[in-house]
């Protein structure tokens, strides 16, 4: 696949423009629109279900193709430990190696 430098360096440059065009927006437009306690709840809904969707989706593939049977282990033995309450470099270290574990003995 061939890639035009110019086309990728215009697209990270219009991405660039319309994030800071975003941000821009909350700032100028805070004092002139007001939003209800429903509305703010939902904008924090959607918030989390796209930052879910994201993390389901990059456990689930890597790339184009499915990660494997141990990564999905790696990440629900992570899950586990994060529910009780351990720090978060265990819960990091615990889904490394377990991870890596498996799929030294063959799953993958």
């Amino acid at each position: 696949m061939i890639f035009n430098t110019n086309l990728i360096l215009l697209g990270i440059f219009i991405l660039a423009a319309a994030t800071y065009l975003i941000r821009y927006s909350g700032l100028y437009l805070s004092d002139r629109i007001t939003f209800n306690a429903s509305q703010k709840q939902s904008f924090t809904d959607s918030a989390c279900v796209l930052l879910f969707s994201l993390a389901v989706i990059n456990t689930l593939f890597s790339g184009t193709h499915f990660s494997g049977i141990s990564k999905i282990i790696g990440i629900l033995i992570a899950i586990i430990f994060a529910w009780r309450k351990h720090s978060i470099i265990v819960v990091i270290l615990v889904a490394i190696g377990v991870t890596a574990a498996l799929r030294y003995l063959g799953f993958s």
